[in-house]
């Protein structure tokens, strides 16, 4: 076998035409992170499901009211560090410093990372960021003119 002429020059690779880690296998139509676009909508919806359903299963006001509030709770904390971050690239925090002064920090992703997120993703994040608390506006209305005052309390 005969050796390449020396005249031949090798192109070198370019940056563009490379895949980031993790993208290799990425699917166009599905989403980079399936169980935490789940757990997004799951814990928001499953409140809502169990405030629809409380009364078919249960006369108890106390025990609807500390199951939702305890559902509610988990979404705040999986919105605040998970879904937040990997989906939409936002995160808060708040320290207190040796003087007793408390300072909250906010970031989220810029420049070429900012790629990195799924456009899907981002549009079920805030959709269901934006969705949930409008439809629990609606059952307060709907619970304050049917007179259903004992689950506005």
């Amino acid at each position: 076998m005969a050796a390449a002429p020396s005249s031949v020059r090798q192109v070198p690779l370019l940056d563009d035409d490379t895949v980031e880690f993790g993208d290799e296998d990425n699917v166009k139509g599905r989403f980079k992170h399936p169980y935490v676009t789940f757990f997004h909508l799951a814990f928001r919806g499953a409140a809502l499901v169990v405030y629809l359903l409380c009364g078919l299963f249960s006369n108890s006001f106390i025990a609807s009211f500390i199951f939702i509030v305890f559902l509610h709770s988990l979404d705040f904390w999986t919105v605040k560090n998970v879904t937040g971050r990997l989906m939409v690239g936002l995160r808060w925090w708040n320290y207190i410093d040796d003087n007793g002064e408390s300072h909250w920090v906010f970031e989220s992703r810029k420049g070429a990372v900012q790629g990195r997120v799924d456009p899907g993703e981002v549009r079920v994040f805030w959709i269901a960021l934006v969705a949930f608390p409008v439809l629990w506006a609606l059952l307060f209305i709907v619970a304050l003119f049917g007179f259903k005052f004992r689950w506005l309390v």
